[in-house]
């Protein structure tokens, strides 16, 4: 969208929000309901990681591995099914549907409808209340800062040398692995841990501390434990992973004690 012409006079923008994910819409939006004239600038697509490699994927996969799961267990119910058999590209293509039904709301059009001018763009500030969007300067009262993250890659030598993958990229995944160890245990890694042993992956979760942190209550981690040992999934807690050794048909992470666990992704 090209910029109105008051960006480059002295009229300064209300709001200013870098960034168009959740928060960032979701500040455009209610300011601009406000009577405020507003910028948001996003240099990607908007929606950010909710709608393509969070919120939304997750659960569209949560809920296909619950399927699979459910149908598993159907035996507790006096129903018999006798084999359980997952299309993973099947099930990707509902993770996608999910994203494209969900996509339209965060969309640039929508955010136009709701009166927010949205810039394609990257925001440089250069002073207190200026910024520069690609080469044009402007002015604003007030900024949002809405830039999102992305994911931490830890420092264990070798994992650069293999193919990993993130909460970003695994959504790109066309097979299903065999085997995944997930480095981290707090929700993203439960999530996608959870979704991809209930699918049939054999999954491994490496966390540091002590317990898996899916939530900040200690107390309710144990329940947590419980459903984790009935879903054919192994934990390692308070371990922290070693280089792989081995490369050839996957990853080999030693943890203290010796165990080893392998993987073809990781």
């Amino acid at each position: 969208m090209k910029l109105p012409s008051a960006v480059s006079h002295d009229e300064p923008w209300d709001l200013l929000v870098v960034g168009g994910g959740t928060a960032g819409i979701v500040g455009a939006k209610t300011a601009a309901r406000l009577g405020a004239r507003v910028l948001l600038v996003e240099r990607e697509r908007t929606g950010g990681d909710c709608l393509w490699t969070g919120c939304v994927p997750s659960k569209a996969l949560l809920a296909a591995a619950d399927v699979a799961a459910s149908a598993r267990g159907a035996h507790r119910f006096g129903i018999a099914v006798e084999e359980v058999s997952v299309d993973f590209a099947k099930v990707m293509d509902h993770v996608r549907t999910a994203i494209q039904h969900i996509a339209p709301v965060d969309s640039l059009e929508a955010l136009e409808k709701a009166s927010v001018c949205v810039r394609t763009a990257t925001a440089r500030f250069t002073g207190p209340d200026s910024a520069e969007i690609d080469g044009t300067t402007l002015r604003f009262r007030q900024a949002l800062v809405a830039t999102g993250a992305s994911p931490a890659i830890p420092s264990i030598p070798g994992l650069s040398d293999v193919d990993y993958l993130t909460s970003d990229t695994v959504w790109g995944l066309s097979e299903l692995p065999a085997d995944l160890v997930v480095l981290g245990g707090g929700s993203i890694g439960c999530e996608l841990g959870q979704a991809f042993a209930r699918l049939g992956s054999t999954v491994c979760v490496v966390e540091g501390a002590s317990g898996a942190r899916p939530c900040p209550s200690r107390g309710r981690r144990r329940p947590l434990r419980r459903l984790r040992s009935r879903q054919d999934r192994a934990h390692r807690l308070g371990v922290r992973g070693a280089s792989p050794p081995e490369r050839a048909a996957g990853a080999v992470l030693p943890p203290p004690g010796g165990r080893r666990t392998s993987a073809t992704h990781r």
